[in-house]
């Protein structure tokens, strides 16, 4: 897949927030650094922070989503879970999870906002790609503390399951080789946390993992 992520589409990398790697305080600084490195719309942020307090999480994501705004960027902010305080900070969308809100309820409480899922087996992609804007699809390889890999095999079959709705491939997505397998395997975008957290220099990283799927950047 070519081009940039379009208005309303997936991003091409969604970045996973970790406070554990990059404090919460200076979120803001790297998020800006990561939208400024591909297209407008090609980079977002998913706000995961579980344990954090609701007026913690509402003012963080109120921040990310200036910062997202800012400059013509259009990167988009995700938070995890919470529609209703991610309709208050005015992000972008909801990354839904197994044990939370179902998408139908989630479309009740906020019509035409953002859904994303984060799958883990090929069933859940089956049963609610059509519910949905994109999906993350998990682990793809070793990651730790996730299990066994599923390996490119099950991305593939995954991306065909979804149809068109964007799949995303997350886990040990670390640099250009294995985001183009994942291009290659059908994967419209990927999702990455140590991949671009942790790196030396995360504009760099996020820039070679857009480029598999935004070449002429």
């Amino acid at each position: 897949m070519s081009g940039a992520a379009t208005a309303g589409a997936a991003p091409r990398l969604l970045v996973i927030s970790d406070r554990l790697l990059v404090p919460l305080r200076e979120l803001d600084e790297v998020f800006a650094r990561l939208a400024d490195v591909a297209p407008p719309g090609a980079v977002g942020l998913y706000l995961r922070e579980p344990g954090l307090g609701d007026a913690e999480l509402l003012a963080t994501a109120a921040r990310l989503v200036a910062v997202g705004s800012a400059r013509g960027r259009a990167a988009p902010v995700y938070v995890r879970g919470r529609v209703d305080l991610a309709v208050a900070a005015g992000a972008a969308g909801v990354q839904l999870q197994a044990d939370g809100l179902e998408p139908a309820d989630a479309r009740a409480v906020a019509p035409g906002f953002r859904l994303g899922y984060s799958a883990h087996r090929l069933d859940e992609v089956r049963a609610l790609a059509a519910e949905v804007d994109h999906l993350t699809f998990s682990p793809v390889y070793a990651t730790p503390g996730k299990g066994p890999p599923a390996g490119l095999d099950a991305l593939t079959a995954a991306c065909r399951a979804a149809g068109t709705t964007p799949v995303l491939a997350l886990g040990g997505i670390d640099g250009a080789e294995r985001a183009r397998a994942a291009a290659a395997a059908g994967a419209w975008g990927v999702a990455a946390i140590r991949g671009v957290l942790a790196a030396p220099d995360p504009g760099r990283a996020a820039r070679i993992l857009v480029e598999a799927f935004v070449p002429a950047i």
